[in-house]
Order: structure tokens, then C-alpha cells, then sequence
């Protein structure tokens, strides 16, 4: 050791020797009393943690110079974060702050609870109030001596001991996790903290913009209960952490104080419908779907009693309803998953992830849980969880529909085989008939011309059938490529024009997705009724193409013609009110028409295509329009 660096150390010893006496005759001998030694070797900040003793005042109306009175009843802290859940008490908290060193040394002392209501810190010297500050929730955000979203309160600690009293009252927790900060590291922290928070906060933005184009596309519900869920949590983070009252409404105090309970009443309100209709509970069960819808009407209940129900009840009554929601929203979503809900297991898992922050979150402001990384951050951790999650939960919903729709689509063909062996049985039979008929022609006459007279009539029915679409009772695919290809070649003899129009209804998917499939039957047997109407000239042909689409064969029909009634049907169809479970149900089509006079180059298939090229462009083309084929040039 050099001779320079053994003076400094002796010097620093008899300074801290000097000091540690002084402290010994201004700060009192209490074991609640600790002290929190501050050297220019202190890192960049220090955690007051168990360091200090508190004082519960019951009647909130104490002040710093009874509480400094001999005989106080002064308790120590024995958890790192004090943390003294909901209550109705103020509490002092006191420790003394030892500067060894010869200068005034700058601090920020933070408390990072923005919802505090009262906060007031008393700076002693000697016994005199060097500093004092009074903030809280409670007054305009700019009147905060450093404008941050948490209480920060700077110091100028002269050289020795000084005693440090804080008071803190609320109507929600009571939370001190104090740290004493250099100002040039918290101000790098504070940088980081916000960093963080912007990413939390774009990726809940992007899902909410998302998934609301989603919704514009699809106008499926799910996603716009999804929407206003993460909405609510978004702003109830933001305002729960002081980034609203920082930034959207810093003189708005009323409201920020009302913001927490309405934002928890909304997402709670949101997450039950979003479980209602994701889980297709009304179907599934009614006890869990009135249950649901109970827990929603309570909590819309709470979002209009949140502004005239005091705050420290309110609060208390929404921590309850998030772990009720969460738990019922679960419960039901594991129970259709046991059911066989396949579509059910990303929702459980996304929903758990949020249940277990929210869990997380709650127990920790009711003091159960030390305050850290992981406490405070639980919620924001959960609902990123619930971003990933969620993503695999409509993308395993749409797979999971498809797969519904092979079945039927398999179930279809199965019974269409079965139908055309059945028709053959028939028809063997019929010949069988026929033979043994025959032989007894020359016996039985009379009774040989009944039988034929019944067979001609089943056989007619029979082939009325073949040719018949079931559901919609008009004319079904065979049927239509049959005319297709007798007007086909009688136009192409008398070089007379042929048009084709091919349409369907708009959105089907939706019809079936919230009126059920039964109701997508009946809007299909209804329009084909309608058309069974319009469709009357001789010789054109309607037929079921396939599904929710439709074809109108026109003999001797120009392009123009056929654009001018196609235009009509549009404009009808749109005004159709089809009566649904006692309700009415609105739909649109969509025309693609092709006409042409035929010759070699256009054949029965090409003029299809044709059709079912310019139906497509008026798909993608808005919906509930007509679109032209374009004509085909001469080969």
C-alpha cells in the first residue's frame, strides 16, 4: 500500500469514527430505528428493504412531532418489500440515512407505487425538517418535483446522519419497496424501464390492430371480444402503473382514480362474452352459459357503480371478480376440452397463463407475496404469454373447422353411394319385374298393365330424383351438365347466343358459424324457392352447382341481357328477409356471367370457366356485385 492510499484509509476510518459517534448522540439507540450507511463506494442504487422501522396509525391523523415522541409504538420490517395489502390505516415508516463522507452527496428516493394517494416524506437534520414533500395520486401529475410516473423525491444528504420519515395512506395498498438512487443511474434506469414498457406496450398495440383487421375480414365476434379484452388490460396497466396519469390524463384525478376498477369491469366483461362465444357455451351447456353471462352482467353492474362506490371498496370487490372470472372462464374451457372439444386446449393453456399473472398479481397486493421482477411484472408476462397462445388458438380453430367440414363432406359421398346402390337395387328390381311379367303376359293381362303402370310412375320418380338436388329441391349438378350440353349443341346449330350465370351467397360460413348449420339449409332452400320463381322462361335451367352456389342457363341471351337480370337478382336477393329461429336474416350474392354464341372454340367447360372466373372477381371485388367474363377471342 503506497503512502497517499494509507492516508486516505486512515483518513476515512477517524471520519467514519467521528460520524458513527455524532450518530450515536442525534439518532436514537432503537432497533427500529436502522441505519443506511451512504459512502461514494454505494452502487448505483440501494434498497431500503428491512432497513427502517414503521408505525401503523390507525386514526390517520397523526403528525411528524407526535410520532417522533418517546414510547411510539415502532415495529421492524422483516420482509424485504413491506407490503401491507388493503387497509384503511396510515402508516410512518422512519430509518436514518449516515453520510461519512465531508460533502453533500445528491439521491432520488423512489417509491414505485404511482397509486398511492398520500405520500409525504419529512428530511431532519439535527432535528429540523430540511426537506419535506407531499405528493400522492391525489394531486395534478405536474406538481411532481420530478416528472415520472413513480414518486420520486430527491435528497441532498449533507455530511452525517439524518433521519427520514415518510407517511403513506391510501384506499387501495400500502406498498414501500423504497430505493435510494444516484441521480445519473436512475435516470439510465428510468430510460431502460420505459424501453420495456414500450415493448409491452406494441406488442399489445399490434394485437389489438391485428386482430382488428381480422375482425373486418372475417366479422367473426371472437375477435372483437378479443379486441376489447386486451384493450381493457392495456389501459389497466398503463393506468395501474402511473403511464396513463403520466401521459393521457395528468390532471384528470378523479378519473384516475375511477380508470382501475372501470378497466378491470370491461376486460372482465369482455373475457366472458369471449368465453361465451369461443366455447359455443349457449349450445353446450345452458348452466355454463347463463353462469357466464351472470358473471358479465355483475361486472357490468360494477363498471356503472365504479363511480360513486368508494375506491378502497370497489378495488377490493374487482380483485375478487378478476379470480372469480378467470377461474370460471377456465374451469368451463377444461371442461369442454375433457367433452372433446379439441378447439378448447390453446384456449385453456392461453387463459391459464393470464390466470396464473392475474394470481400472481392479486396475492401480491394483498401482501402475500414479496414485491420483485416477477411479482410486479406477472400480468404483462401472462398477457405476452397469452399473445403467442391465443395465436395457436384461432389457427388450431380454423384447422379444426376444416376437419368438421371433410367429415361432412365425407358423410355426403358415404350417403350418395348408398343412394346409387339403392338405385341400382331398384333397377335390377325393376328388371326382374319386368321378366317375371313377361312370362305371364298371356295369363294376366290386366294385372300386367297395372304393375307397368306403377313402374312407369316410380321409374319417372326415380328419375325426377336422379336429377333433383334434395336439400334445395331444384335441379341439381348432373342435371345442369345434361342441359348444359343438349342447349350447348342446339345453340351451337342455330348459332344463337348462350349465357351462363354463376353465383353465390356471400359469407355462408358466417351463416353457419352463428346461426348453426340448420339455419345455413333453410337461407338455401329459401333463395332457391325465390329463384324457383324468377327462372320461369322455357327452356332455362336452374340447378344447385355445389354447396351455397347456384346456375341459371339462358337459351338465346346476349351478354347484355344476361348482365341486366343477373343485376336484378343481385338487387332482389339483397332485399330478401329470410325468417331464421323467429328472427330475420339478410344475404347477398355475388354474379359472374359469361355468354357466348358456341362454335369450336367454345366448349360447354369454357363457358363455365368463364363464369366461375368473373364470379370470382366480383368475390374479390367488394361482394354483392356482377362482374362480366371478358370474351373469348376467335381461335
Amino acid at each position: 500500500m503506497s503512502f497517499k492510499a494509507l492516508s486516505r484509509w486512515i483518513f476515512s476510518a477517524l471520519l467514519a469514527l467521528g460520524v458513527s459517534a455524532t450518530c450515536a448522540l442525534t439518532a436514537p439507540a432503537d432497533p427500529s430505528f436502522p441505519t443506511l450507511l451512504l459512502s461514494e463506494t454505494t452502487g448505483t442504487s440501494q434498497d431500503i428493504g428491512t432497513r427502517m422501522g414503521y408505525l401503523v396509525d390507525g386514526s390517520r391523523a397523526a403528525k411528524l412531532e407526535q410520532v417522533r415522541l418517546p414510547g411510539q409504538a415502532w415495529q421492524t420490517i422483516d420482509r424485504t418489500s413491506p407490503n401491507f395489502g388493503f387497509t384503511d390505516k396510515a402508516y410512518w415508516f422512519r430509518f436514518v440515512i449516515n453520510n461519512p463522507t465531508d460533502k453533500p452527496q445528491q439521491r432520488l428516493l423512489e417509491l414505485p407505487r404511482p397509486f398511492l394517494d398520500d405520500v409525504r416524506l419529512f428530511h431532519l437534520v439535527a432535528g429540523e425538517v430540511q426537506t419535506r414533500y407531499a405528493l400522492g395520486d391525489e394531486q395534478p401529475f405536474a406538481q411532481r418535483v420530478v416528472q415520472h410516473q413513480n414518486f420520486v423525491m430527491p435528497l441532498t444528504l449533507v455530511p452525517g446522519p439524518q433521519e427520514i420519515y415518510l407517511r403513506l395512506a391510501s384506499s387501495g395498498t400500502i406498498e414501500a419497496p423504497l430505493r435510494l438512487w444516484e441521480p445519473a443511474a436512475f435516470f439510465e434506469a428510468a430510460a431502460r424501464e420505459h424501453l420495456l414498457a414500450g415493448a409491452v406496450l406494441g406488442i399489445l398495440v399490434v394485437m389489438i390492430v391485428y386482430n382488428l383487421f381480422v375482425f373486418l375480414a372475417t366479422r367473426d365476434v371472437n375477435y372483437l371480444y378479443y379486441i376489447a379484452f386486451v384493450s381493457s388490460y392495456l389501459l389497466f396497466w398503463a393506468t395501474l402503473w402511473g403511464y396513463a396519469f403520466a401521459y393521457l390524463w395528468p390532471n384528470e384525478i378523479r378519473w384516475n382514480s375511477e380508470a382501475v376498477p372501470v378497466f378491470i369491469a370491461t376486460a372482465c366483461i369482455s373475457a366472458c362474452l369471449f368465453a361465451s362465444s369461443f366455447l359455443k357455451l349457449r349450445r353446450f351447456s345452458k348452466t355454463a352459459y347463463w353462469s357466464v353471462q351472470t358473471l358479465a352482467w355483475v361486472n357490468g353492474g360494477l363498471l356503472l357503480t365504479s363511480f360513486y362506490i368508494p375506491y378502497e371498496l370497489i378495488i377490493r370487490v374487482n380483485s375478487v371478480m378478476i379470480l372469480t372470472v378467470a377461474v370460471v372462464a377456465l374451469g368451463i374451457g377444461y371442461w369442454r376440452w375433457w367433452k372433446g372439444a379439441r378447439f378448447a386446449r390453446f384456449y385453456c393453456l392461453a387463459w391459464t397463463s393470464v390466470l396464473v399473472g392475474v394470481c400472481v398479481l392479486t396475492i401480491g397486493k394483498f401482501g402475500i407475496l414479496p414485491a420483485n421482477f416477477w411479482t410486479e411484472n406477472a400480468s404483462q408476462i401472462g398477457a405476452l404469454m397469452l399473445v403467442i397462445l391465443l395465436s395457436f388458438t384461432l389457427a388450431d380453430r380454423i384447422n379444426t373447422d376444416r376437419s368438421l367440414r371433410i367429415d361432412a363432406q365425407a358423410i355426403a359421398l358415404a350417403h350418395a353411394r348408398k343412394a346409387r346402390e339403392s338405385q341400382r337395387a331398384l333397377i335390377e328390381s325393376t328388371a326382374q319385374a319386368n321378366r317375371e311379367l313377361e312370362s305371364r303376359v298371356r295369363d294376366r293381362t290386366d294385372e300386367l298393365n297395372e304393375a307397368l303402370s306403377k313402374l312407369q310412375t316410380v321409374n319417372a320418380e326415380l328419375q325426377r330424383l336422379s336429377h333433383t338436388d334434395g336439400l334445395t329441391q331444384v335441379g341439381n349438378r348432373a342435371y345442369f351438365d345434361l342441359a348444359l350440353a343438349s342447349e350447348h349443341k342446339r345453340a351451337s346449330r342455330l348459332k344463337q347466343p348462350l349465357a351462363l350465370m354463376l353465383f353465390d351467397i356471400d359469407h355462408f360460413k358466417s351463416v353457419n358459424d352463428t346461426w348453426g348449420h340448420p339455419a345455413g339449409d333453410a337461407c338455401l332452400r329459401y333463395l332457391a324457392e325465390y329463384m324457383r320463381q324468377k327462372v320461369q322462361r322455357a327452356g332455362d335451367v336452374l340447378a344447385r352447382y355445389g354447396g351455397e352456389e347456384f346456375v341459371v342457363l339462358l337459351i338465346n341471351s346476349t351478354l347484355g341481357d344476361a348482365l341486366e337480370l343477373a343485376e336484378e337478382f343481385r338487387e332482389d336477393i339483397a332485399g330478401l328477409a329470410i325468417p331464421i329461429e323467429g328472427q330475420s336474416l339478410r344475404i347477398t350474392a355475388s354474379f359472374g356471367v359469361a355468354s357466348a354464341i358456341p362454335d369450336a372454340s367454345t366448349t360447354p367447360a369454357t363457358l363455365v370457366a368463364d363464369a366461375d372466373k368473373a364470379l370470382y372477381e366480383a368475390k374479390h371485388g367488394g361482394r354483392n356485385c356482377v362482374r362480366a367474363a371478358a370474351p373469348r377471342l376467335p381461335v
